[in-house]
């Protein structure tokens, strides 16, 4: 994967500051549907989003797009035993939207995970870490579907995954009780 150089965006850092039950999962290089799919026998991918929007400042910083410029965004639920675990938001510039990438504007609720790391080309680049404010945009979208969010710091990670030198940056957020549950596997 070419090397992406991240400017300070934000408050992500490249190592979970503390320790807690959910650093396991936060460092995962492999595939967390993958995880997922091992701890819960009820897994399954609730689409919330596929549409042209603008990313958040830091992504379109990240993904080097001129402000205003839109790119595909895509929100899902990953859900265990019928609860979201994992809020996944995925973001493609439409540069960046051809070749072996163009399928994922049809994703539905199938696994983005799973395409990912079945393909033995596409690369993941450095896992980046935040702890989301109230305030952060990504922390916003998961209460406005989940209004009972207790008002806690969510865990995030994102990272870069390159195909013939074509981004895509993925975050998940994982919600509060993704740790307690599945801090066993």
């Amino acid at each position: 994967m070419q090397r992406v150089h991240y400017c300070d965006d934000a408050g992500w850092q490249t190592t979970p500051t503390a320790k807690h039950a959910l650093r396991p999962w936060l460092q995962e290089r492999g595939s967390l549907t993958a995880r997922l799919k091992r701890h819960y026998a009820d897994f399954s991918v609730q689409l919330v989003r596929e549409a042209w929007c603008k990313p958040h400042v830091d992504e379109r910083q990240l993904l080097q797009l001129a402000m205003g410029t839109q790119a595909w965004v895509r929100e899902v639920w990953l859900m265990g035993d019928g609860q979201p675990r994992v809020f996944a938001h995925s973001v493609i510039a439409r540069k960046d939207l051809r070749g072996a990438w163009y399928g994922l504007r049809k994703m539905g609720r199938l696994p983005l995970g799973a395409a990912l790391f079945a393909n033995p080309t596409v690369e993941r680049g450095v896992l980046h870490f935040r702890k989301l404010s109230p305030a952060h945009p990504l922390y916003k979208t998961v209460s406005k579907h989940l209004p009972l969010l207790p008002r806690q710091p969510l865990w995030a990670r994102r990272s870069l995954f390159c195909l013939q030198r074509h981004h895509l940056l993925v975050t998940e957020v994982f919600l509060p009780g993704s740790a307690t549950q599945a801090d066993s596997v």
